[in-house]
């Protein structure tokens, strides 16, 4: 009986090391949009010191650069932004990037969503032991993207990728505990 228990545990132990789904808080976001030129604005969010640096190009770059207070800076160089078309002079064209922290309220571990207005600029980067790495990007999952956007629940987050037709795609990302990764798994349709 002992023996099975045991047996029973380290079952139970081997499948749920791997993937989690675990709950979800999100801070307040942070944002930056310029209308024309570069522009750099220097935020604070979950007590870290974040760089963003826009680029005036068409569709636009931005660097995103963590720094923390004695670890080493982390820099996302040249992450695509979306040229958003204004309308008329009362509305000019203009970029945009907006920083969300997440914190995974199991482990504590915190983690910062990057949008851009393009799949190539939907990026997580992860907070762990002192040292950032990236945890997510849009871009690595297949398939002809044109935008991404991550929404963010309590329970679970969800990957939207849109294609150039307009359709979208969702995924709900789970997470990987021993990597600090996400990876996509696609949403089950309801009936």
């Amino acid at each position: 009986m002992q023996k099975k228990i045991i047996s029973m545990a380290l079952s139970a132990a081997l499948l749920l090391s791997g993937s989690a789904y675990a709950d979800w808080i999100s801070g307040n976001s942070a944002s930056l949009t310029i209308p024309s030129g570069d522009s750099s604005i220097m935020m604070d969010l979950a007590d870290t010191p974040i760089l963003v640096t826009l680029k005036e190009q068409t569709p636009g770059k931005a660097d995103v650069t963590f720094e923390p207070g004695t670890d080493a800076p982390f820099t996302l160089k040249d992450i695509p932004v979306q040229l958003f078309k204004g309308k008329a002079k009362t509305s000019p064209d203009s970029l945009n990037i907006s920083i969300v922290p997440i914190i995974n309220s199991g482990n504590g571990r915190t983690f910062y969503l990057i949008e851009t207005g393009d799949a190539n600029g939907c990026v997580m980067v992860s907070y762990h032991n002192g040292t950032f790495t990236k945890a997510f990007e849009a871009s690595s999952v297949p398939g002809n993207w044109k935008d991404a956007n991550i929404a963010i629940t309590a329970k679970k987050l969800v990957l939207d990728l849109i294609d150039s037709k307009g359709a979208v795609t969702e995924y709900q990302l789970a997470y990987d505990k021993k990597s600090n990764t996400f990876y996509p798994v696609p949403m089950q349709v309801e009936i």
